[in-house]
């Protein structure tokens, strides 16, 4: 595990003039990266379905520009509705003609587990459950994911020093590798968005990076919402570090800054996909550990037969 000490002025200098596009981003932690984005220079595009906060904070962030440009732009969007993700990332691109980082954080959480059958009806049963939290924090992240490498993959590779397309920060929860009684769907699909980023890992994109937000309980250190939104950029800015002095990097984060976890607790970032992944021979056991590397190697060689096609 390694502490990632933010360094500010990375975030200004590298931020400043870049397009974003963020869904869920009028309350909680999604404002709170709006308003830092904002505040570094950015040009934010986000979507939300609570729209009276969100027009709020737009009228709030763009009442504060010295320039009189508006930087920041807001579009009603249902993340687990593709058209409406599709009408936000348009409006992005028609605007600026591009876009640099992509920002997957619209999540919801409901507080009655599908899976509590032992107190259900024989009528009950007979309903489907809701299964939104599937909706909105899988299934929505994965189209938010999807439209997003199609436009990052616009980008001329000069976009950054590095030479890079852009950047895509998908937020999990500390539901993505633990258990959390009672939330059954949503804790599932948290570890989807986990499954999403390794996945993407392995893709040439090389443009996907986790991020798990930690929370108070019974006394443990909290997180306020800066510190989560504090976390999100650095993912967003620490490949753009790439070829610069250390004193201008994140300390402590090792580069490319690809396929990445990162989790924060107590206000504190840490990456913890690196140790995961080095330690895995040491839980696994090191000739499983070998096999499995021989067998993802050949499920990226493309060598498969699983496409319908084929």
């Amino acid at each position: 595990m390694s502490l990632i000490t933010p360094n500010q002025s990375l975030f200004s200098s590298s931020l400043k003039g870049l397009v974003i596009v963020l869904t869920g981003g009028a309350q909680g932690v999604g404002r709170s990266v709006v308003e830092q984005l904002h505040a570094a220079g950015a040009k934010v595009i986000f979507g939300d379905v609570n729209d009276t906060p969100a027009t709020k904070l737009v009228s709030t962030l763009n009442s504060k520009a010295t320039d009189s440009e508006e930087r920041v732009h807001f579009v009603h969007c249902d993340t687990s509705n593709y058209a409406n993700q599709l009408v936000l990332f348009q409006r992005a691109y028609n605007l600026y003609k591009r876009i640099d980082i992509v920002i997957a954080n619209a999540a919801i959480v409901i507080h009655k587990d599908p899976f509590t059958v032992a107190h259900e009806s024989d009528e009950a049963i007979l309903s489907a459950p809701s299964l939104a939290e599937i909706d909105v924090n899988l299934k929505g992240l994965l189209y938010t994911t999807r439209l997003g490498l199609h436009y990052l993959r616009k980008n001329p590779t000069t976009t950054s020093p590095s030479g890079y397309k852009g950047d895509v920060v998908l937020v999990s929860s500390i539901a993505g590798f633990k258990e959390s009684g009672g939330h059954t769907t949503y804790t599932a699909s948290k570890h989807g968005v986990i499954g999403v980023m390794r996945g993407l890992a392995l893709e040439e994109t090389r443009m996907v990076t986790g991020i798990e937000q930690g929370w108070a309980d019974r006394g443990l250190p909290s997180n306020e919402a800066a510190d989560v939104a504090n976390a999100i950029l650095i993912c967003a800015t620490a490949n753009r570090s790439i070829g610069l002095e250390s004193e201008q990097k994140h300390e402590g984060a090792v580069l490319p800054f690809n396929g990445k976890i990162v989790y924060v607790a107590g206000g504190k970032s840490y990456e913890i996909e690196d140790r995961i992944q080095a330690l895995e021979p040491e839980w696994l056991g090191r000739e499983n550990s070998e096999i499995l590397e021989k067998g993802q190697e050949f499920l990226h060689s493309g060598m498969t037969s699983w496409e319908t096609s084929k």
